[in-house]
């Protein structure tokens, strides 16, 4: 899945490797998916250490109560 929406989404910029966190549309949008998939099992999560995939992991994993854990690997490059 992809990171909520930033405030980069909004201005139609590339964040690439920009930390940028998510918005409060971005929170909403991934706490609302996590209860969507509530029911779905679900046995690990992974995002890369920025902030705003960590976010939508965290947010998506907790009703699993799934700690996330990170992957350089799935960093975004520029």
């Amino acid at each position: 899945m992809r990171h909520g929406e930033t405030r980069l989404t909004l201005e139609d910029r590339f964040a690439g490797s920009n930390d940028e966190p998510l918005s409060d549309e971005g929170r909403e949008q991934a706490a609302s998916l996590g209860a969507r998939l509530s029911s779905v099992p679900i046995a690990a999560a992974y995002a890369s250490p920025m902030a705003r995939t960590m976010e939508t992991a965290q947010l998506v994993a907790a009703p699993h109560g799934l700690p996330v854990q990170t992957a350089a690997a799935l960093r975004e490059i520029d």
